[in-house]
């Protein structure tokens, strides 16, 4: 669990009562791993949280974050960046799956409205997970989240 003062957000050790910033009382809190957490936004540029958004307009956003200098060593943007391209990658294994089952002559009419559902979650999920990384947060997706978390710490 990390600790964080419940007043500024400052860092404090799980043993401190008060935090050493402002002398508030701490909060425990379970989160991400702390090197996910974007970093301060006194950088130049485009800050992190328009990066991570970006990250989900399409796959080539998303290679461009990971490939660029400045993007490539943080946290924040690089899980935003890989839970991207775990997104892109199952929905071209789901379209596949819908491609063969439409040449399934007696599915083929059925399929129509069930893609279509499909489609719309699937865009509310990338809005939703545009939402959250613009907003600064780790928002993971069930399966797909827990593999950009991963490969997002390797870097």
């Amino acid at each position: 669990m990390t600790a964080v003062c419940a007043a500024c957000g400052a860092p404090t050790t799980d043993a401190a009562s008060t935090c050493p910033s402002c002398g508030e009382a701490q909060v425990e809190i379970s989160g991400p791993h702390p090197a996910l957490l974007p970093a301060s936004r006194a950088e130049g540029g485009i800050p992190e949280n328009l990066a991570a958004a970006l990250a989900y307009v399409t796959v080539i956003p998303a290679i461009i974050l990971l490939m660029a200098k400045r993007f490539s060593t943080k946290g924040f943007v690089r899980f935003h960046a890989f839970q991207c391209i775990a997104m892109t990658v199952a929905i071209v294994v789901l379209g596949t799956i819908f491609l063969l089952l439409a040449n399934v002559a007696s599915i083929n009419l059925l399929l129509i409205p069930i893609s279509l559902i499909v489609a719309i979650g699937i865009a509310l999920v990338v809005l939703v997970c545009m939402i959250k990384a613009y907003q600064l947060q780790v928002f993971k997706l069930p399966v797909l989240g827990d593999w950009a978390e991963k490969f997002a710490l390797r870097g």
